[in-house]
């Protein structure tokens, strides 16, 4: 996923496989919000990903990153 605009997903879990670990409804998608234009709004989601796929051997054994994501940055596996 590369974008030809601004997002908040971080470049370092394009395409890595984590878990949906809760809901938490539907919100603003900031990435769209410049001022005076109406936003879309999408489900967004909590997102865990172990270390190690994140960082490989460099990760803490037991390290996990939690990330507030939008459905559209997530696709399925």
């Amino acid at each position: 996923m590369h974008p030809p605009n601004h997002t908040r997903l971080p470049r370092y879990v394009r395409g890595k496989p984590g878990t949906v670990t809760r809901y938490y409804g539907a919100y603003d998608l900031q990435d769209t919000m410049p001022e005076g234009v109406e936003t879309p709004v999408e489900p967004m989601y909590a997102v865990r990903f172990d270390g190690r796929v994140l960082w490989g051997d460099a990760a803490d054994a037991n390290s996990v990153v939690y990330l507030d994501m939008w459905e559209s940055y997530l696709q399925s596996v």
